[in-house]
Protein backbone atom coordinates (compact mmCIF):
# COMPACT_ATOMS: atom_id res chain seq x y z
CA UNK A 1 0.00 0.00 0.00
CA UNK A 2 2.96 2.27 0.40
CA UNK A 3 3.80 4.28 -2.74
CA UNK A 4 6.96 3.08 -4.48
CA UNK A 5 10.03 5.08 -3.66
CA UNK A 6 12.45 6.46 -6.22
CA UNK A 7 16.18 7.25 -5.97
CA UNK A 8 17.15 10.57 -4.54
CA UNK A 9 17.34 13.20 -7.23
CA UNK A 10 18.99 16.60 -7.32
CA UNK A 11 16.93 19.52 -6.05
CA UNK A 12 16.24 22.19 -8.64
CA UNK A 13 13.73 24.72 -7.28
CA UNK A 14 11.92 26.46 -10.15
CA UNK A 15 12.45 30.11 -9.16
CA UNK A 16 12.02 32.98 -11.63
CA UNK A 17 15.27 34.61 -12.72
CA UNK A 18 14.44 38.01 -11.25
CA UNK A 19 13.89 36.65 -7.76
CA UNK A 20 16.88 34.34 -8.08
CA UNK A 21 19.05 37.35 -8.89
CA UNK A 22 17.59 39.19 -5.92
CA UNK A 23 18.38 36.23 -3.65
CA UNK A 24 21.96 36.11 -4.98
CA UNK A 25 22.48 39.80 -4.33
CA UNK A 26 21.06 39.43 -0.83
CA UNK A 27 23.18 36.40 -0.04
CA UNK A 28 26.41 38.24 -0.73
CA UNK A 29 25.30 41.46 0.95
CA UNK A 30 22.89 40.62 4.12
CA UNK A 31 17.13 35.97 9.50
CA UNK A 32 13.99 36.50 7.46
CA UNK A 33 10.42 37.56 8.16
CA UNK A 34 9.04 34.87 5.88
CA UNK A 35 9.36 31.20 6.77
CA UNK A 36 12.21 31.70 9.21
CA UNK A 37 10.41 34.18 11.49
CA UNK A 38 6.83 32.95 11.45
CA UNK A 39 7.45 31.29 14.79
CA UNK A 40 10.33 30.69 17.18
CA UNK A 41 9.31 27.02 17.31
CA UNK A 42 10.85 24.70 14.74
CA UNK A 43 8.19 22.19 13.55
CA UNK A 44 10.89 19.83 12.30
CA UNK A 45 13.07 20.00 15.38
CA UNK A 46 13.65 16.24 15.61
CA UNK A 47 14.61 15.91 11.94
CA UNK A 48 16.97 18.87 12.09
CA UNK A 49 20.58 18.39 13.27
CA UNK A 50 20.67 18.84 17.03
CA UNK A 51 23.22 21.64 16.83
CA UNK A 52 21.18 24.80 17.42
CA UNK A 53 22.91 28.16 17.20
CA UNK A 54 21.30 29.42 20.38
CA UNK A 55 22.14 32.64 22.23
CA UNK A 56 24.74 32.29 24.97
CA UNK A 57 23.23 30.82 28.13
CA UNK A 58 25.36 33.06 30.36
CA UNK A 59 24.51 36.67 31.17
CA UNK A 60 27.50 37.91 29.20
CA UNK A 61 26.71 39.95 26.09
CA UNK A 62 27.02 38.38 22.66
CA UNK A 63 30.34 38.63 20.88
CA UNK A 64 30.62 42.17 19.52
CA UNK A 65 32.14 41.15 16.20
CA UNK A 66 30.28 42.26 13.08
CA UNK A 67 31.45 39.10 11.33
CA UNK A 68 31.34 35.82 13.21
CA UNK A 69 32.33 32.32 12.10
CA UNK A 70 31.25 28.99 13.58
CA UNK A 71 32.44 25.42 13.24
CA UNK A 72 30.50 22.48 14.57
CA UNK A 73 30.64 18.71 14.62
CA UNK A 74 27.76 16.39 15.51
CA UNK A 75 27.81 12.59 15.78
CA UNK A 76 24.41 10.89 15.92
CA UNK A 77 23.15 7.33 16.09
CA UNK A 78 19.69 6.68 14.61
CA UNK A 79 18.04 3.36 15.50
CA UNK A 80 15.67 3.41 12.49
CA UNK A 81 17.11 5.46 9.64
CA UNK A 82 14.32 4.70 7.13
CA UNK A 83 11.44 4.90 9.64
CA UNK A 84 10.31 1.33 8.98
CA UNK A 85 7.62 -0.47 11.05
CA UNK A 86 8.38 -3.22 13.54
CA UNK A 87 7.29 -5.81 10.97
CA UNK A 88 10.19 -4.83 8.67
CA UNK A 89 13.93 -5.21 9.09
CA UNK A 90 14.95 -1.85 10.48
CA UNK A 91 18.40 -0.37 9.92
CA UNK A 92 20.37 1.68 12.39
CA UNK A 93 23.30 3.87 11.43
CA UNK A 94 25.75 6.39 12.83
CA UNK A 95 26.47 9.56 10.92
CA UNK A 96 28.37 12.78 11.36
CA UNK A 97 27.25 16.32 10.57
CA UNK A 98 29.99 18.87 9.99
CA UNK A 99 28.83 22.50 10.10
CA UNK A 100 30.63 25.55 8.74
CA UNK A 101 28.87 28.87 9.04
CA UNK A 102 29.17 32.61 9.23
CA UNK A 103 27.02 35.40 10.58
CA UNK A 104 27.13 39.05 9.55
CA UNK A 105 25.15 41.80 11.28
CA UNK A 106 25.90 45.49 10.79
CA UNK A 107 24.12 48.82 10.72
CA UNK A 108 24.76 51.44 8.05
CA UNK A 109 22.98 54.56 9.24
CA UNK A 110 19.26 53.68 9.36
CA UNK A 111 19.83 50.47 7.42
CA UNK A 112 20.71 47.08 8.88
CA UNK A 113 22.17 44.14 6.96
CA UNK A 114 21.94 40.57 8.31
CA UNK A 115 23.27 37.30 6.92
CA UNK A 116 23.46 33.85 8.47
CA UNK A 117 24.67 31.09 6.15
CA UNK A 118 25.86 27.57 6.88
CA UNK A 119 26.91 24.39 5.11
CA UNK A 120 26.06 21.08 6.80
CA UNK A 121 27.74 17.96 5.48
CA UNK A 122 26.14 14.60 6.37
CA UNK A 123 28.26 11.44 6.19
CA UNK A 124 26.77 8.02 7.07
CA UNK A 125 28.88 5.13 8.34
CA UNK A 126 27.01 2.37 6.45
CA UNK A 127 24.37 3.94 4.17
CA UNK A 128 26.77 6.13 2.22
CA UNK A 129 24.17 6.66 -0.51
CA UNK A 130 22.41 8.97 1.95
CA UNK A 131 25.38 11.36 2.22
CA UNK A 132 24.50 14.92 1.29
CA UNK A 133 25.43 18.55 1.91
CA UNK A 134 22.82 21.15 2.83
CA UNK A 135 23.36 24.86 2.20
CA UNK A 136 21.09 26.96 4.41
CA UNK A 137 20.85 30.71 4.76
CA UNK A 138 18.77 33.57 6.13
CA UNK A 139 19.45 37.05 4.78
CA UNK A 140 17.76 40.39 5.28
CA UNK A 141 18.03 44.08 4.53
CA UNK A 142 16.10 45.95 7.24
CA UNK A 143 15.44 49.17 5.37
CA UNK A 144 14.29 52.55 6.66
CA UNK A 145 13.33 55.21 4.13
CA UNK A 146 12.04 57.47 6.90
CA UNK A 147 11.44 56.88 10.61
CA UNK A 148 7.77 56.19 9.67
CA UNK A 149 8.37 54.01 6.62
CA UNK A 150 10.32 50.80 7.27
CA UNK A 151 10.46 47.27 5.94
CA UNK A 152 12.46 44.20 4.99
CA UNK A 153 13.92 42.52 1.94
CA UNK A 154 14.45 38.89 2.88
CA UNK A 155 15.62 35.56 1.48
CA UNK A 156 15.98 32.26 3.29
CA UNK A 157 16.53 28.57 2.55
CA UNK A 158 16.35 25.52 4.80
CA UNK A 159 17.05 21.88 3.90
CA UNK A 160 16.37 19.05 6.33
CA UNK A 161 15.60 15.33 6.51
CA UNK A 162 11.84 14.86 6.51
CA UNK A 163 11.01 11.70 8.43
CA UNK A 164 7.27 12.36 8.47
CA UNK A 165 6.86 11.72 4.72
CA UNK A 166 5.37 8.49 3.42
CA UNK A 167 8.78 7.10 2.49
CA UNK A 168 9.22 3.60 3.86
CA UNK A 169 11.39 1.78 1.33
CA UNK A 170 14.89 0.76 2.33
CA UNK A 171 17.52 2.97 0.75
CA UNK A 172 15.45 6.16 0.49
CA UNK A 173 14.97 9.16 2.77
CA UNK A 174 13.46 12.48 1.77
CA UNK A 175 15.32 15.80 1.93
CA UNK A 176 12.91 18.71 1.99
CA UNK A 177 14.04 22.17 0.95
CA UNK A 178 11.93 25.20 1.87
CA UNK A 179 12.80 28.59 0.46
CA UNK A 180 11.25 32.04 0.56
CA UNK A 181 11.93 35.51 -0.81
CA UNK A 182 9.99 38.64 -0.05
CA UNK A 183 9.73 42.40 0.26
CA UNK A 184 7.48 43.97 2.89
CA UNK A 185 6.86 47.42 4.26
CA UNK A 186 5.21 49.13 7.21
CA UNK A 187 4.02 52.74 7.19
CA UNK A 188 3.18 54.51 10.43
CA UNK A 189 0.01 56.59 10.01
CA UNK A 190 0.02 57.78 13.59
CA UNK A 191 1.26 56.77 16.99
CA UNK A 192 -0.71 53.49 16.91
CA UNK A 193 -1.88 52.57 13.38
CA UNK A 194 0.46 51.04 10.75
CA UNK A 195 -0.28 50.06 7.15
CA UNK A 196 1.25 46.77 5.98
CA UNK A 197 2.03 45.34 2.56
CA UNK A 198 4.38 43.03 0.71
CA UNK A 199 5.09 40.49 -2.01
CA UNK A 200 6.59 37.02 -1.65
CA UNK A 201 7.60 33.78 -3.29
CA UNK A 202 7.76 30.48 -1.36
CA UNK A 203 8.69 27.02 -2.54
CA UNK A 204 8.86 23.47 -1.20
CA UNK A 205 10.95 20.84 -2.99
CA UNK A 206 11.61 17.21 -2.14
CA UNK A 207 14.42 14.88 -3.15
CA UNK A 208 12.14 11.91 -3.83
CA UNK A 209 8.74 11.49 -5.47
CA UNK A 210 7.40 9.20 -2.72
CA UNK A 211 6.36 12.01 -0.42
CA UNK A 212 3.38 13.30 1.51
CA UNK A 213 3.79 16.97 0.55
CA UNK A 214 4.00 17.80 -3.15
CA UNK A 215 6.59 20.15 -4.62
CA UNK A 216 5.00 23.58 -4.79
CA UNK A 217 5.80 27.19 -5.64
CA UNK A 218 3.54 30.04 -4.51
CA UNK A 219 3.85 33.72 -5.43
CA UNK A 220 1.62 36.47 -4.13
CA UNK A 221 1.20 39.50 -1.96
CA UNK A 222 -0.52 40.82 1.13
CA UNK A 223 -2.00 44.02 2.54
CA UNK A 224 -3.03 44.74 6.09
CA UNK A 225 -3.21 46.98 9.11
CA UNK A 226 -1.53 46.83 12.51
CA UNK A 227 -2.47 48.48 15.78
CA UNK A 228 0.32 49.02 18.33
CA UNK A 229 -0.68 49.71 21.93
CA UNK A 230 1.22 52.01 24.28
CA UNK A 231 2.56 48.94 26.07
CA UNK A 232 4.18 47.68 22.86
CA UNK A 233 1.61 44.90 22.40
CA UNK A 234 0.10 44.71 18.92
CA UNK A 235 -2.77 43.25 16.92
CA UNK A 236 -2.56 42.93 13.12
CA UNK A 237 -4.67 41.74 10.18
CA UNK A 238 -3.43 40.74 6.72
CA UNK A 239 -5.24 39.72 3.55
CA UNK A 240 -2.95 37.32 1.67
CA UNK A 241 -3.46 36.16 -1.92
CA UNK A 242 -1.24 33.60 -3.60
CA UNK A 243 -1.14 31.71 -6.89
CA UNK A 244 0.67 28.39 -6.87
CA UNK A 245 1.67 25.34 -8.82
CA UNK A 246 2.31 21.70 -7.94
CA UNK A 247 5.50 21.78 -9.97
CA UNK A 248 6.51 18.22 -9.16
CA UNK A 249 3.65 16.82 -11.24
CA UNK A 250 3.77 16.19 -15.01
CA UNK A 251 2.35 18.90 -17.27
CA UNK A 252 -0.33 16.48 -18.51
CA UNK A 253 -1.69 16.01 -14.98
CA UNK A 254 -5.44 16.05 -14.64
CA UNK A 255 -6.64 17.74 -12.53
CA UNK A 256 -4.72 20.95 -13.11
CA UNK A 257 -1.38 21.57 -11.42
CA UNK A 258 -2.44 25.15 -10.59
CA UNK A 259 -4.09 26.34 -7.39
CA UNK A 260 -4.88 29.58 -5.58
CA UNK A 261 -4.81 30.51 -1.90
CA UNK A 262 -6.75 33.18 -0.02
CA UNK A 263 -5.83 33.78 3.59
CA UNK A 264 -7.22 36.07 6.29
CA UNK A 265 -4.57 36.28 8.97
CA UNK A 266 -4.71 37.71 12.48
CA UNK A 267 -1.53 38.01 14.54
CA UNK A 268 -0.77 39.40 17.94
CA UNK A 269 1.87 39.77 20.62
CA UNK A 270 1.13 40.51 24.24
CA UNK A 271 3.26 40.76 27.37
CA UNK A 272 0.84 40.41 30.28
CA UNK A 273 3.76 40.42 32.73
CA UNK A 274 7.44 41.20 32.55
CA UNK A 275 8.17 37.46 32.50
CA UNK A 276 5.53 36.27 30.01
CA UNK A 277 5.19 36.72 26.25
CA UNK A 278 2.17 35.50 24.26
CA UNK A 279 2.39 35.31 20.45
CA UNK A 280 -0.11 34.12 17.90
CA UNK A 281 -0.68 33.84 14.17
CA UNK A 282 -4.08 32.41 13.20
CA UNK A 283 -5.50 32.40 9.68
CA UNK A 284 -8.46 31.17 7.72
CA UNK A 285 -6.92 29.55 4.64
CA UNK A 286 -8.85 28.54 1.52
CA UNK A 287 -7.23 26.64 -1.35
CA UNK A 288 -8.96 26.25 -4.73
CA UNK A 289 -7.84 23.95 -7.53
CA UNK A 290 -9.24 23.40 -11.03
CA UNK A 291 -10.99 20.06 -11.55
CA UNK A 292 -10.00 18.74 -8.14
CA UNK A 293 -12.68 19.60 -5.62
CA UNK A 294 -11.65 16.75 -3.32
CA UNK A 295 -8.17 18.26 -2.92
CA UNK A 296 -9.51 21.71 -2.06
CA UNK A 297 -9.59 22.67 1.58
CA UNK A 298 -10.34 25.52 3.91
CA UNK A 299 -10.16 26.11 7.62
CA UNK A 300 -8.12 27.54 10.46
CA UNK A 301 -4.32 27.26 10.44
CA UNK A 302 -1.64 28.79 12.62
CA UNK A 303 -0.19 28.63 16.10
CA UNK A 304 -0.34 30.26 19.51
CA UNK A 305 2.64 30.02 21.82
CA UNK A 306 3.67 31.36 25.20
CA UNK A 307 7.05 31.84 26.83
CA UNK A 308 7.20 32.10 30.60
CA UNK A 309 10.39 32.95 32.47
CA UNK A 310 9.52 31.31 35.76
CA UNK A 311 12.70 32.12 37.67
CA UNK A 312 16.23 33.15 36.80
CA UNK A 313 17.02 29.48 36.17
CA UNK A 314 13.80 28.09 34.70
CA UNK A 315 11.58 28.91 31.74
CA UNK A 316 8.76 27.26 29.80
CA UNK A 317 7.59 27.33 26.17
CA UNK A 318 4.16 25.93 25.35
CA UNK A 319 1.98 26.14 22.27
CA UNK A 320 -0.71 24.73 20.04
CA UNK A 321 -0.54 24.37 16.25
CA UNK A 322 -3.34 23.89 13.73
CA UNK A 323 -2.26 22.70 10.26
CA UNK A 324 -3.94 21.99 6.95
CA UNK A 325 -1.86 20.94 3.98
CA UNK A 326 -2.00 19.32 0.57
CA UNK A 327 -1.21 15.60 0.47
CA UNK A 328 -0.22 14.29 -2.98
CA UNK A 329 0.93 10.63 -2.92
CA UNK A 330 0.50 10.35 -6.73
CA UNK A 331 -0.29 12.70 -9.61
CA UNK A 332 -3.85 11.35 -9.91
CA UNK A 333 -4.69 11.21 -6.20
CA UNK A 334 -4.95 14.74 -4.80
CA UNK A 335 -5.67 14.79 -1.09
CA UNK A 336 -5.11 16.87 2.00
CA UNK A 337 -4.82 16.49 5.75
CA UNK A 338 -5.85 18.44 8.83
CA UNK A 339 -4.15 18.22 12.17
CA UNK A 340 -3.58 19.64 15.62
CA UNK A 341 -0.37 19.58 17.65
CA UNK A 342 0.66 20.57 21.14
CA UNK A 343 4.18 21.13 22.42
CA UNK A 344 5.78 21.92 25.75
CA UNK A 345 9.47 22.69 26.34
CA UNK A 346 10.79 23.49 29.84
CA UNK A 347 14.37 24.68 30.35
CA UNK A 348 16.38 24.48 33.57
CA UNK A 349 19.75 26.19 34.00
CA UNK A 350 21.39 24.67 37.07
CA UNK A 351 24.42 26.95 36.60
CA UNK A 352 25.29 29.96 34.47
CA UNK A 353 27.06 27.73 31.96
CA UNK A 354 24.74 24.71 31.77
CA UNK A 355 21.17 24.03 30.69
CA UNK A 356 18.81 21.06 30.51
CA UNK A 357 16.13 21.26 27.82
CA UNK A 358 13.10 18.98 27.53
CA UNK A 359 10.68 18.82 24.63
CA UNK A 360 7.40 17.02 23.95
CA UNK A 361 5.53 17.53 20.67
CA UNK A 362 2.44 15.44 19.98
CA UNK A 363 -0.24 15.76 17.34
CA UNK A 364 -2.85 14.00 15.21
CA UNK A 365 -3.32 14.18 11.43
CA UNK A 366 -6.58 13.30 9.68
CA UNK A 367 -6.30 12.52 5.96
CA UNK A 368 -9.17 13.56 3.70
CA UNK A 369 -10.13 13.92 0.06
CA UNK A 370 -9.17 11.22 -2.44
CA UNK A 371 -6.89 8.61 -0.87
CA UNK A 372 -4.99 5.55 -2.06
CA UNK A 373 -7.00 2.28 -1.92
CA UNK A 374 -6.85 0.94 1.62
CA UNK A 375 -6.00 4.33 3.14
CA UNK A 376 -9.57 5.60 3.68
CA UNK A 377 -9.99 7.20 7.08
CA UNK A 378 -6.27 7.31 7.73
CA UNK A 379 -5.33 8.86 11.07
CA UNK A 380 -1.77 9.28 12.33
CA UNK A 381 -0.54 10.23 15.79
CA UNK A 382 2.97 11.69 15.69
CA UNK A 383 4.98 12.04 18.89
CA UNK A 384 8.41 13.65 19.12
CA UNK A 385 10.19 14.00 22.44
CA UNK A 386 13.71 14.72 23.57
CA UNK A 387 16.10 15.94 26.20
CA UNK A 388 19.42 17.73 25.83
CA UNK A 389 22.17 18.80 28.20
CA UNK A 390 24.18 21.85 27.16
CA UNK A 391 27.45 23.07 28.60
CA UNK A 392 29.09 26.36 27.69
CA UNK A 393 32.61 26.21 29.19
CA UNK A 394 33.43 29.46 27.39
CA UNK A 395 31.08 32.00 25.82
CA UNK A 396 32.14 30.93 22.33
CA UNK A 397 32.18 27.14 22.94
CA UNK A 398 29.11 24.94 23.40
CA UNK A 399 28.87 21.17 23.98
CA UNK A 400 25.54 19.35 23.66
CA UNK A 401 24.43 15.79 24.46
CA UNK A 402 20.91 14.86 23.34
CA UNK A 403 18.45 11.98 23.17
CA UNK A 404 15.33 12.14 21.00
CA UNK A 405 12.46 9.79 20.20
CA UNK A 406 10.43 9.96 17.00
CA UNK A 407 7.26 7.86 16.80
CA UNK A 408 4.22 7.53 14.54
CA UNK A 409 1.12 5.45 15.33
CA UNK A 410 -1.40 4.95 12.53
CA UNK A 411 -4.70 3.13 12.09
CA UNK A 412 -3.32 1.87 8.74
CA UNK A 413 -1.18 -1.25 8.87
CA UNK A 414 2.60 -0.89 8.44
CA UNK A 415 2.63 2.91 8.82
CA UNK A 416 3.78 2.83 12.45
CA UNK A 417 7.42 3.51 13.24
CA UNK A 418 9.62 4.47 16.15
CA UNK A 419 13.22 5.63 16.34
CA UNK A 420 15.68 6.78 18.97
CA UNK A 421 18.37 9.32 18.11
CA UNK A 422 21.40 9.82 20.34
CA UNK A 423 23.66 12.78 19.59
CA UNK A 424 26.83 14.54 20.73
CA UNK A 425 27.69 18.01 19.39
CA UNK A 426 30.38 20.63 19.70
CA UNK A 427 30.11 24.20 18.42
CA UNK A 428 32.84 26.85 18.35
CA UNK A 429 32.27 30.49 17.39
CA UNK A 430 35.02 32.99 16.69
Amino acid sequence: MTPAASPISALQPPIPFSLSLLGLLLSVAMPSLSLAQQSPIDPNWVQQPRLPDLPPMSNQPSLPDTLQFRVGQTVEHDSNVFRLPDSATRQSDTYGVTTLGLKFDKRYGLQRIELDVSAQDYRYQHNTALDFTAINYAAAWRWNLTPRFTGNVTADRSEYIDNSSLVQSTGVVNHRTEAAKGIDGEYELGSAVRLLGGVFERSVNNSTSAISIANTTVTGGDVGVKYVFNTGNFLAYRYIKGNGEYNGLPTSTLPSRDFSDVEHEFSFEAKPTGRTVLQGRVSHLERKRDNAALSEFSGLVGRINANWVITGKTSLDVGVIRETSSYQPTALIPSYYEGERFYISPVWKPTEKTAVRLRLDEGVRYYKGTLLPGYDGRRDTITQSGVSFEWEPRRNVKLVASLANDKRSSNIQNLDYKANILGLSALVKF
